[in-house]
């Protein structure tokens, strides 16, 4: 007889094998514990049945009859300890008599009890639950046991992870500090020599200022005049150069190679080319100044040979200014000349050449113009550093169109004043952008007295 599982109240924890071939006896114990709703009752006559079933019932007590018509029962009680799933479980013998030595002998296999069939009710569920409670207390020890095992497993794995992750970070932290020592250092290196560099560059840029007219010196003899230099970097590959004579004063602005330091090598060359020109062999046109110029410092450079290492050059504008004949006489190469004359303003382009560089012509004959100064006429040269000079937007550049507008509106204000509104007038069109190039401004003018 075997309870259908389908009627099991759904707190039922008992679960009762019973392996008798006397289905008299199987009977008996199924009423006995029929009205106990938390016991599930199972029983087979055949032993083979009951030990293939055993796994899926999963009894909690086994009820074993020692005499089997097909196996002795203390037999079984070997085969139910000798399977995993029933190793354990609690295990009652039913004899029909009581034989100390058939006692004995099945306790040694592992039996747990012996009862004398039939056994007595009370007795009987008694025992099943002492039993099963005791085997029911252990599983869930074991679980519990089994269950901490896995979680002191996983906090040893976790541990471990820990500890390799707060090694990990150690040696993270170390590398840190190391490599901010390292880094504090080169810092500390870097700060050193750029200190050195920038002591250098800003020594360097006492030397080319002192290659730059000097204003007052200029004002005693040239009144009416502004002067712009404003290098991109602290030194800048712009200049502007002046000298008199007897008969005479020379104003220039020139447009070197580059910015920087490179761009001031230039201007030395340029410079010291100039002086030598003009006051060592005497040559005061203009034109002839700028062909001569050009020689000096492709020579100089060796950008005459195939084995130049450089190609460097610039562009220049010269004004003679000849007091007794009341005349300006211009030359440019790629500079140009803006002068202003009964409100008309007037645009003179230089050559399309340039001076130096490997390509240019080593004698080419640059033009003179030729100007009469008459009483507030005005005179401005300058360098493409401020019409090339790009807006906020990096979209428009300043350009010769608005210069011109902007001498235009200017031109009839003092010198000091026109130096302003350039001034201002380029830094409102640069907005937040940077200076791009280097930018050399000269304004003067022949005032009525």
């Amino acid at each position: 007889m075997k309870n259908n599982e389908s009627d099991k109240p759904a707190d039922i924890k008992i679960s009762v094998l019973l392996v008798d071939d006397q289905e008299f006896i199987g009977k008996i114990v199924g009423r006995m514990l029929e009205s106990e709703k938390d016991i599930v009752f199972h029983y087979f006559r055949s032993a083979r049945d009951a030990l293939r079933q055993a796994r899926d019932i999963s009894p909690t007590v086994i009820l074993q009859d020692l005499v089997m018509p097909e196996i002795n029962g203390l037999h079984m009680v070997y085969y139910f300890r000798a399977k995993d799933e029933t190793r354990h479980t609690p295990l009652i013998v039913l004899s029909g008599d009581e034989d100390p030595k058939v006692k004995a002998e099945a306790f040694a296999l592992g039996a747990n009890d012996y009862m004398v069939k039939p056994p007595d009710k009370i007795e009987l569920i008694a025992r099943i639950r002492y039993h099963s409670q005791a085997y029911m207390n252990r599983r869930q020890k074991e679980e519990a046991h089994r269950r901490l095992e896995e979680k002191t497993e996983e906090l040893k794995n976790i541990n471990q992870e820990l500890m390799e992750n707060i090694a990990e970070r150690e040696r993270t932290e170390e590398a840190l500090i190391a490599s901010k020592k390292k880094a504090e250092k080169e810092r500390e290196a870097a700060e050193t020599a750029n200190k050195k560099i920038m002591d250098s560059i800003r020594y360097a840029q006492l030397i080319q200022s002192s290659l730059l007219p000097n204003p007052e010196n200029i004002k005693a003899a040239f009144p009416h005049s502004f002067f712009l230099w404003m290098p991109r970097d602290i030194v800048g590959g712009d200049f502007i150069f002046t000298d008199w004579f007897e008969d005479g004063l020379i104003i220039s602005v020139g447009d070197c190679t580059g910015h920087g330091v490179p761009g001031a090598f230039m201007t030395l060359i340029a410079s010291f080319g100039l002086r030598k020109i003009i006051r060592d062999e005497g040559r005061r046109d203009p034109a002839e100044i700028l062909r001569r110029l050009s020689f000096l410092v492709k020579t100089t450079l060796q950008q005459d040979t195939d084995y130049a290492l450089s190609d460097d050059g610039l562009d220049a504008a010269i004004c003679l200014i000849n007091p007794a004949e009341k005349t300006l006489t211009f030359a440019g190469a790629k500079l140009p000349l803006i002068y202003v004359r009964n409100n008309e303003v007037v645009f003179v382009k230089g050559d399309r050449k340039s001076i130096g560089y490997k390509k240019s012509e080593m004698n080419f004959n640059f033009s003179n113009h030729k100007i009469s100064i008459e009483a507030g006429m005005c005179f401005y040269l300058f360098s493409d550093g401020f019409t090339d000079q790009l807006d906020a937007d990096d979209r428009e550049r300043f350009g010769i169109r608005r210069l011109i507008s902007l001498v235009k509106d200017h031109y009839q204000e003092l010198f000091e004043t026109q130096r302003e509104s350039f001034l201002n007038a380029f830094n409102e069109h640069k907005g937040e952008n940077e200076r791009q190039d280097d930018v050399a401004v000269v304004g003067f003018g022949f005032r009525e007295e």
